[in-house]
């Protein structure tokens, strides 16, 4: 009996401490405790005072400041009004589909859909109630505060390949549908470079005529670049190249000059070929910087489009995607996941809009909170949209941010 009373003592002890322990890390789902250690870029910075919420770890926007140089802002934006009626799956918002090639049959390895495919997506869409809009009604919809159709979808080809000319554009003629290719704008220039065919200009003139409309790509940045003596790839806009020659990395102002030369290059080249009133931007692998938002800005483009699915909204000026050709997937599953998105999931930017020096930023979960007057900023998703590196080393319970040029 001694024995029994012994351990029953000790285990209703151990209980309480658990129980206390969990009150203190998971109170509400919040918790308020310092990381043993914060670094940014290799150096030790003093740690804020933190919160764990939905065991995402918030830290506080003077933080961000201090120690990133990043001023972080929060808009919350006020709800839209709800979808109603038969076949309406959402309003006031607009999907927008990511295609690349287009082919007779299946490409395996390629990113890619087959002639038949398409065509039944563009039928189920119509017979779902979805209403394919152009690139100006859904311009006109972010920076005017225009209307558009219940179920808004908005088509977009990458790339600028020849196939869209020889299969996508006599179907979109036939269904009455717009569609906005970005294009390589080099690989026009000069369709002897190596590679599958792109579109040619009196091809491109051909179909903006019939309401086709065609934007950057970037003119000659759909590489990857080594960033490191090591060779390591990244995006060439994301990133400031190393010179191999030079056995160093680009300044930040030639990086900043190199991605302005392009873009801007591209801009002029489709504004004298095609009259374009406005400068729109298509990152080539979805990925961007600080550093190119900014370029982005100065060069007067307003709307620019990732890889990230999602569904958008008035206040997106870093609009989702959702690749219409993934490998293997039936046109009725495309037209259920998009229904499913409608339905059940939300941006973050339906709550307000996450601004970094300025920039509006795309956000696929959490959002800030106010505490205090202090505006508390999820870490990891405010890293992902600000191109922030985070490593997390849980048994030094330490915090690296790396923040590239």
């Amino acid at each position: 009996m001694f024995i029994y009373r012994k351990w029953s003592r000790l285990s209703v002890l151990s209980l309480l401490i658990l129980l206390s322990a969990a009150l203190t890390l998971g109170g509400c789902g919040r918790s308020q405790s310092k990381p043993t250690a914060f670094q940014v870029n290799g150096k030790a910075v003093p740690a804020p005072e933190v919160e764990l919420k939905e065991g995402e770890l918030y830290v506080p926007a003077s933080f961000l400041k201090e120690q990133l140089g990043m001023e972080v802002t929060w808009t919350p934006v006020p709800a839209e009004p709800e979808a109603k009626g038969p076949k309406v799956y959402y309003s006031n918002r607009v999907q927008t589909l990511m295609y690349h090639d287009i082919s007779p049959k299946d490409q395996p390895g390629r990113s890619s859909i087959t002639v038949a495919d398409f065509r039944k997506q563009l039928e189920l869409l119509r017979s779902e109630g979805f209403h394919v809009i152009s690139m100006d009604q859904y311009a006109d919809f972010l920076l005017n505060n225009g209307k558009v159709p219940d179920n808004a979808v908005l088509l977009t080809f990458d790339d600028g390949y020849e196939t869209f000319y020889t299969y996508a554009y006599p179907m979109l003629k036939e269904f009455g549908y717009p569609a906005t290719v970005f294009l390589i704008v080099s690989g026009v220039d000069d369709p002897s470079r190596p590679g599958s065919p792109k579109l040619k200009w009196d091809q491109i003139k051909e179909m903006n005529r019939d309401g086709m409309s065609f934007y950057s790509h970037t003119y000659d940045q759909h590489i990857t670049i080594p960033v490191d003596e090591k060779d390591s790839q990244k995006p060439a806009l994301m990133h400031a190249k190393y010179l191999k020659n030079e056995k160093r990395m680009e300044t930040q102002e030639e990086y900043r000059t190199r991605i302005q030369n392009d873009l801007a290059k591209a801009n002029e080249r489709l504004n004298a070929e095609l009259g374009n009133k406005r400068n729109i931007l298509c990152f080539p692998y979805g990925k961007y910087s600080l550093t190119t938002l900014d370029v982005a800005k100065s060069l007067g483009i307003e709307i620019m489009f990732t890889t990230m699915e999602g569904i958008d909204t008035r206040v997106d000026r870093i609009g989702y995607r959702m690749n219409g050709s993934k490998a293997g997937e039936k046109p009725e599953v495309l037209i259920s996941r998009m229904k499913k998105r409608a339905e059940t999931l939300e941006n973050a930017e339906t709550k307000g809009v996450l601004n970094v020096n300025g920039n509006p930023l795309p956000l696929s979960g959490l959002v800030p909170e106010e505490k205090e007057k202090e505006l508390l900023v999820p870490l990891r998703e405010f890293c992902t949209a600000a191109k922030v590196g985070i490593v997390h080393e849980k048994k030094q319970n330490l915090i690296e941010l790396t923040v590239s040029q």
